[in-house]
């Protein structure tokens, strides 16, 4: 055997190693079963809220142990419970504000060459009510507001229009004993977001949202709000009016991100009531559904028109402030009170 004629088999071989190691790799399989997570994570969450996660359902095909691990990109703790099912971890929500994910995983002890890994994972959002370090933020400090207490919870009360308004959204919430929520409810129906955006209310709940003393403005006491920063002085209720919502919004930041993107034409300047695009919500058959964060402001008043409730609001792209109407049992929008 020549030295070429040598190579040209060493080569051979070798390749077919390779080749045989790559048929070994594709053999990997899955292992048997389904991942169920047991995990009531809300979508928003709270720093110090607690939290319990079970998983099972995994077997390995050999019989050889299968062990669980939990792990979540906000702590970077990895909490390990190995040999028992179903496996239970214990996850406290830290003080740091963002979008997060917690991923449970099975995996293969002894077999680890033979099965993939089954991995499971919710995504949450850790949110802070704080006025100075909280999710909220960019709502300047205004000197001459007055500090009112509605439903035991104070809010900045701003004079314009003639009258007295709260300076951001009403928050309360009424929930039975098992916390469902029964008068008003949270953004995404998440209690950790209820004092950040405020509450959403039917027509027919904000009737009787605000407390004694104050009221659900009519829809003349916003066109004299809106008269009071800068829209025409002809105009009347019922009306959309071709300007002022910049003068309505602020521009405030939701864990760092800004809430009204820059439109041309919209100058914001935060002169009378710090509007924030909280969006609205519809009932659907499953439930309510939230819609338009960061691009409509929707608010109630007191007025009815051919049997639905009359709103004003703001979209994003636009300097107008728009009335309309909507069912009084099935859309839920802000409330603002004024006195």
């Amino acid at each position: 055997m020549n030295f070429k004629t040598y190579c040209i088999l060493a080569l051979g071989l070798v390749l077919l190693s390779v080749s045989s190691c790559k048929e070994k790799e594709i053999e990997k399989t899955y292992m048997n079963g389904k991942l169920k997570i047991d995990c009531k994570i809300p979508h928003f969450v709270n720093p110090g809220d607690s939290f319990t996660i079970t998983a099972s359902g995994i077997t390995a095909p050999d019989g050889t142990d299968v062990a669980y691990y939990c792990t979540s990109t906000a702590d970077s703790k990895r909490r390990d419970s190995l040999f028992t099912v179903p496996a239970v971890f214990h996850f406290e929500v830290p003080d740091t504000l963002g979008q997060f994910t917690l991923s449970v995983v099975a995996y293969p002890v002894q077999s680890s060459d033979k099965y993939y890994h089954s991995t499971g994972s919710v995504e949450f959002v850790i949110v802070k009510d704080d006025a100075d370090n909280g999710s909220l933020t960019g709502i300047p400090n205004h000197d001459d507001d007055l500090v009112e207490e509605l439903h035991s919870r104070k809010y900045n009360v701003t004079s314009a229009g003639g009258r007295e308004w709260i300076r951001s959204n009403l928050s309360y919430v009424e929930r039975d004993p098992d916390g469902t929520e029964t008068f008003g409810r949270s953004y995404a129906g998440s209690k950790a977001m209820q004092n950040i955006f405020g509450a959403y209310y039917t027509w027919e709940e904000a009737q009787q949202a605000c407390p004694l003393g104050w009221h659900l403005p009519s829809d003349q006491e916003w066109v004299d709000l809106l008269k009071s920063c800068g829209a025409p002085s002809a105009l009347k209720p019922l009306e959309n009016s071709p300007s002022g919502a910049g003068a309505l919004m602020v521009k405030a930041r939701f864990n760092g991100d800004e809430m009204w993107s820059y439109y041309r034409g919209v100058n914001i300047t935060d002169k009378c009531i710090s509007v924030i695009p909280a969006g609205y919500a519809v009932k659907e058959a499953n439930g309510w559904t939230y819609i338009g964060y960061q691009a409509y402001a929707a608010f109630w008043t007191a007025d009815s028109l051919e049997g639905q409730g009359v709103y004003r609001y703001i979209y994003k792209e636009n300097d107008n402030v728009f009335v309309s109407s909507a069912s009084k049992t099935d859309f839920a929008a802000s409330v603002r009170c004024v006195r």
